[in-house]
């Protein structure tokens, strides 16, 4: 029988093989590549918050507002000089799959579920962000986000967003 008072040591259950990123295989979609597409994918709204302040930010700087598709582009190369993909999946992997002790089965009798909810309510806090990324662009979100085992582009992009961009100011306003 377990202690009550000691803290639970749990190992969730094992995340996909990780590639080197040198492994990731990325299509040459050649010049037919580089033409823009338009793409909507879901993010959660405070990330979506960040990336209008990140964008305001940047034009009070420099004069110039970054696009949606050149801020996505700007997290994803964030995240892949970083090596910061295991630490996203992993972090997508527990928002999604919340552990607390008491759902811990010591004994194994009981195998894992994947993809059951663990909380009523709404699944996810998300709105549409829409960009418009080149053919190429989208073919390395695709194949980064399938070599290391997202969900998917949405969740892998919503990740590097979420790494990314800086967190929003404290608001101006104190309550009494």
């Amino acid at each position: 029988m377990r202690d009550a008072a000691a803290p639970v040591a749990h190992t969730p259950t094992a995340l996909p093989d990780r590639p080197n990123p040198g492994q990731v295989q990325i299509p040459n979609l050649g010049t037919s590549g580089t033409r823009a597409t338009q793409c909507t994918i879901m993010v959660s709204t405070g990330v979506r918050d960040r990336i209008a302040h990140y964008q305001l930010t940047k034009k009070m700087e420099a004069g110039k507002e970054p696009t949606n598709s050149v801020v996505v582009r700007r997290a994803f190369l964030h995240a892949k000089r970083g090596d910061l993909f295991p630490k996203l999946l992993s972090s997508v992997y527990h928002r999604q799959n919340p552990v607390d002790d008491e759902d811990y089965d010591d004994d194994g009798l009981l195998g894992e579920v994947v993809g059951r909810r663990a909380e009523r309510g709404r699944m996810k806090d998300s709105t549409q962000q829409s960009f418009r990324p080149s053919y190429q662009e989208l073919a390395t979100y695709d194949a980064f986000s399938t070599a290391y085992g997202f969900p998917s582009r949405s969740d892998f992009l919503d990740a590097c967003l979420d790494e990314f961009l800086p967190s929003l100011p404290a608001s101006g306003r104190r309550s009494r």
